[in-house]
């Protein structure tokens, strides 16, 4: 029971594609996202579960003794799993098949969450270690080979807790640091600081185009989106008025690769909104409560489709209880998937054709 209420704590903090062939040859072949992973917290071990485009679920296509394997993060065509107990603190995976290739078991981190590799070999974790108030939460280098480093000086512990926020561009990885937006430099391994904003950072965003987007919260500040150019300086700030809406660090934020609109739930509200990084258009988009999803844990959107998946639980008791509410780019509700994994905590879309 204590371990229970240890992940879900942990939940409450952080308050899926084969490839398909068009027939006529005239036309452009469109890569097709048809496997979708979903990853599981769970205390003692590690679970993903697959769905396909026809929201088939196959339940269990990989475990591992991993405990409270906590997101995925992914770097050309290979699949990492950051596990905060181990003894793999991060496994690299084949996306067509989920054999693992690499796993990283040491770490002079305390419990790696959220990582973001620059390199096939390389990249930037967050950890966190403390309780309450006296968390801190920092950053270190990994190596696939070497494993997890000492946390990088440079940094201060009140580093962004969630999976937007690192982003690598180029040779460097933008990193929010509390009201910093930083750069770690890939070649010098140097920290320098680019922007301080009057809020803290909920997110750094990178839209279809390569354009990168910073996401404040609401507090003394409205929310805002901050438009960089390639320099990093600001080019444009998009100030949200609607009162409700805070953008708060534990807001599920996200923007895909392959799309333009980010999307987030307000935790007060449990409604879904999303921002348009082309019309600037800030709106709400749904509300999962309508549709069975009581407390959402993963809000995506499909790289090709641009359905968007609400996932979670619904009951708030209950982790085994886990739903996906998908919705249309039009806002309407197409389909529910029921029972996809005890206590879901991450969505992977893979272009790649799986076979378990």
């Amino acid at each position: 029971m204590k371990n229970f209420y240890a992940v879900y704590a942990l939940l409450c903090i952080l308050v899926i594609t084969s490839c398909s062939k068009k027939d006529t040859p005239e036309i452009e072949e469109e890569v097709i996202f048809d496997s979708t992973f979903i990853l599981t917290l769970e205390n003692n071990k590690t679970t993903i579960n697959f769905l396909n485009s026809g929201a088939f679920l196959t339940p269990n296509v990989y475990e591992s003794t991993d405990g409270n394997s906590i997101s995925f993060s992914s770097f050309d065509n290979a699949l990492f799993v950051v596990s905060q107990k181990g003894p793999n603190y991060i496994t690299q995976l084949d996306v067509e098949n989920l054999n693992v290739d690499n796993v990283v078991t040491k770490s002079n981190l305390s419990s790696p969450s959220y990582l973001a590799m620059y390199s096939a070999t390389d990249g930037l974790v967050i950890g966190v270690s403390g309780r309450g108030r006296r968390r801190k939460y920092n950053v270190a280098p990994v190596n696939i080979t070497t494993g997890i480093g000492e946390k990088i000086d440079g940094f201060s512990n009140k580093i962004l807790y969630n999976n937007v926020a690192l982003l690598a561009d180029g040779n460097k990885v933008l990193v929010a640091d509390g009201k910093d937006l930083k750069a770690f430099n890939t070649t010098t391994k140097k920290v320098t600081t680019l922007l301080t904003f009057k809020e803290n950072i909920s997110g750094i965003l990178k839209n279809k185009n390569g354009t990168i987007w910073v996401a404040t919260e609401k507090r003394t500040e409205k929310a805002a989106f901050t438009k960089l150019n390639e320099d990093y300086t600001i080019n444009e700030v998009v100030t949200i008025t609607d009162d409700n809406i805070n953008l708060f660090k534990n807001s599920l934020l996200s923007l895909n690769h392959s799309n333009f609109t980010a999307y987030w739930s307000e935790s007060a509200s449990g409604k879904i909104y999303r921002f348009n990084t082309i019309t600037k258009l800030v709106e709400e988009f749904a509300t999962p409560t309508t549709n069975n999803v009581a407390f959402t844990t993963v809000v995506k959107q499909h790289p090709v489709t641009k359905q968007v998946f609400v996932m979670g639980l619904k009951d708030f008791l209950d982790p085994d209880n886990s739903i996906i509410a998908i919705y249309n780019d039009n806002k309407s509700f197409e389909k529910e998937v029921k029972d996809v994994g005890k206590s879901p905590i991450d969505i992977y879309f893979s272009d790649k054709n799986f076979t378990n």
